[in-house]
């Protein structure tokens, strides 16, 4: 058994190429399944009968490992002969069509009603599992069980931008600001704020947009790093470059110095945050 263990990883990979494999099932398993059936298969080998026993076993091994497959899998043999059967027929109407085939075309092509066809798919959904042990994506989630939250750095990322809009809100010039709080986290209406303020429904709608756009300015300055040009007359321009020099002053680092003596200042910036999580612990 020692000297041929290699064969109960060659039994899995035997298997697995000849089938595809369901996303929740693990080599893993499988091969520790192999290995105890390789004891089995030992024990019951018969040096007279005049086969090796790489060639006795190897087929034995491989039984083991899709009688294993079968008994984790919810469907039935004929639920899985009938969706290859529908895979293969759906392959050959893509190729012969050009383009994916519809339900009825399919379910022609099988010979089948739509009814049976539905039912069918709906059997073969009912089968299919996933892994809470899945690889993680790139994204910090899994391929089969979506995330519960955020990654560690996707959570720094939104509270400095978050941090960030809070203070270019708070430098907005008061009615600017008080326009925009209350239209978008005050829930009123232009109308109501146009009575309270004094001033038309249209001065109002001018304020809210202008607000915007000096918001969308110190956001791609101070977290995006990209100058937006501004567009207007002198007074324009004058105000917006004033804002933003007072929304980037307003997001410098405030730690105070005996923390900055103990600890390295945190990072402020999308691109400093990439960096600093991509640095060696």
């Amino acid at each position: 058994m020692t000297q041929h263990l290699a064969l109960a990883q060659y039994a899995v990979n035997a298997v697995a190429a000849r089938i595809s494999l369901p996303a929740h099932v693990s080599r893993e398993d499988l091969l520790s399944c192999a290995q105890v059936a390789l004891v089995e298969v030992a024990r019951r080998f018969d040096a007279g009968a005049g086969a090796t026993f790489a060639t006795y076993a190897l087929p034995r091994l491989q039984g083991a490992v899709l009688d294993e497959l079968r008994s984790g899998d919810w469907a039935s043999r004929s639920v899985r002969a009938a969706a290859r059967r529908s895979d293969a027929a759906a392959d050959a109407l893509a190729a012969r069509l050009g383009r994916p085939p519809t339900r009825a075309e399919l379910a022609a092509e099988l010979e089948v009603s739509p009814t049976e066809l539905s039912a069918l798919q709906v059997d073969v959904h009912r089968a299919v599992m996933v892994s809470i042990d899945a690889t993680t994506n790139d994204d910090g989630g899994t391929f089969d069980v979506p995330a519960p939250g955020d990654t560690p750095e996707r959570a720094v990322v939104k509270r400095e931008r978050a941090r960030h809009l809070h203070e270019a809100m708070a430098a907005l010039p008061d009615r600017l600001g008080e326009v925009v709080e209350r239209s978008f986290f005050g829930d009123e209406s232009l109308t109501d704020i146009a009575v309270d303020l004094g001033v038309t429904l249209s001065r109002v709608s001018q304020m809210r947009a202008r607000a915007l756009v000096l918001l969308h300015a110190a956001m791609s300055e101070a977290w995006e790093e990209r100058p937006v040009v501004a567009a207007g007359g002198v007074r324009a321009r004058t105000q917006q470059a004033g804002y933003v020099a007072q929304v980037l002053e307003r997001t410098a680092d405030r730690r105070p110095v005996a923390s900055r003596a103990l600890y390295p200042p945190p990072p402020r910036t999308p691109a400093a945050v990439r960096r600093a999580f991509g640095q060696p612990a």
